[in-house]
């Protein structure tokens, strides 16, 4: 019965370490693919053409990295998850119907 007990430790402890890894790889994964999608929307002139999509993708990837900064990692997961979405969304926008600045003469 002691055996039992002990291994049953040893995978919980296991376990614990494995799981505690996953939050910080995530965060990193999810920042870094949100900074690329981040350029791909800046490479179609997104910042002009899509202004709220963009910068609603830039201020999420912002709060990431901030929350990253505080060990926050799932929080900071999910905000790098809003950045690419808002970052795909303006990258689409901008290519399909961009924003017209009505103060510029056309």
């Amino acid at each position: 019965m002691n055996i039992s007990r002990r291994v049953l430790a040893f995978i919980s402890l296991v376990s614990l370490v494995l799981m505690s890894g996953c939050g910080p790889i995530m965060s990193t994964s999810r920042i870094s693919d949100a900074k690329d999608a981040l350029e791909k929307a800046q490479a179609v002139n997104a910042a002009e053409k899509a202004p709220y999509e963009y910068t609603m993708a830039q201020e999420y990837l912002r709060k990431a990295d901030e929350l990253w900064g505080y060990s926050q990692f799932g929080y900071s997961a999910e905000y790098a998850k809003k950045a690419i979405e808002m970052a795909n969304a303006a990258e689409e926008k901008a290519q399909n119907d961009p924003w017209v600045n009505p103060l510029i003469n056309q």
